[in-house]
């Protein structure tokens, strides 16, 4: 992976399309991948918790990063994501990543069982020892797994190849508090909001970047805040960030993430659930998915 990576921008997060036996479905997640590296964002990132890497095997997380790297042909950044359990997965992920050509790997802290911080710490300074021609963005997702608590990302600011993190706690503080810490002892740190909810107010506290959902459901809306708050446009850039606030409501009123994938389907794109949503077929889906094309239509 290339060295001196300072990982910046909206990157989208890719949902994963399944046919109705439950396999992927990979003409569809091709499509994906070329409307999103065809658009304004900054980057990618496969494998990500709305790709629903928990609902599929090593071997097909693999492939969705290697399909992701050979149809997007270098136009975007890509963060893969490589989270497992355990270091010999993550790192099984992370070759096939920089084999491929990605430029970061990210990962969480190990799920299911929960771990104490000394163990947190210990598992990213060994996975930082392990990988170290890897970039590591750090992925803090504690209403899914333990958090990373703002000592532990003091502490592995110290690894050279630890380059950033992906924050969707929806926390400004513990974000306000990491990035006083990282501005003091290692400024080229990324600190990431997750959350399109807070997209402004995190870019105003010293953001440098996002990987969030609504950059791939509207990438238009999530590139134009970015440029509109580099130029100082500040309120503008809050009425955008505003105006797509329902339909991230009407996302999270179906079970995750199964809301931001219907979403995605108005914008013309197969997806198909690999988990069950026990009130598709009804009224009160319909509802939903009306006021979702409805809203979408907004932007495009």
């Amino acid at each position: 992976m290339r060295k001196n990576y300072i990982p910046k921008g909206p990157y989208a997060v890719l949902m994963t399309p399944f046919d109705q036996d439950g396999s992927i479905d990979f003409e569809a997640y091709e499509a994906e991948v070329e409307f999103l590296a065809s658009s304004d964002i900054a980057g990618l990132f496969p494998c990500a918790t709305t790709g629903e890497f928990v609902h599929t095997s090593p071997e097909e997380n693999m492939k969705l990063i290697e399909v992701c790297a050979k149809v997007n042909r270098g136009r975007k950044s890509i963060a893969a994501g490589a989270c497992a359990t355990n270091l010999d997965t993550v790192e099984l992920y992370a070759r096939c990543a920089d084999k491929c050509g990605c430029d970061a790997i990210v990962v969480c802290v190990p799920y299911y069982i929960t771990l104490p911080q000394p163990e947190i710490k210990e598992f990213f300074l060994r996975l930082a020892k392990r990988l170290p021609d890897i970039n590591i963005i750090l992925y803090n997702i504690p209403m899914f797994t333990g958090e990373i608590a703002v000592s532990t990302i003091d502490a592995l600011l110290e690894c050279d190849n630890i380059v950033g993190i992906k924050d969707s706690s929806q926390n400004m503080k513990r974000i306000c508090h990491t990035i006083d810490i990282k501005n003091e002892k290692k400024p080229d740190f990324s600190v990431f909001c997750g959350t399109d909810d807070m997209l402004l107010p995190a870019l105003t506290a010293g953001c440098v970047g996002s990987m969030t959902a609504m950059s791939a459901i509207l990438p238009e809306a999530n590139a134009r805040i970015y440029s509109l708050y580099n130029e100082g446009k500040i309120k503008e850039a809050q009425e955008l960030n505003m105006s797509y606030l329902k339909l991230v409501r009407l996302c999270d009123s179906l079970p995750f993430p199964a809301g931001y994938k219907l979403a995605f389907e108005k914008r013309g794109f197969k997806m198909g659930n690999k988990q069950v949503v026990s009130i598709e077929g009804t009224d009160e889906y319909r509802r939903i998915e009306a006021e979702m094309e409805k809203e979408i239509k907004k932007f495009i």
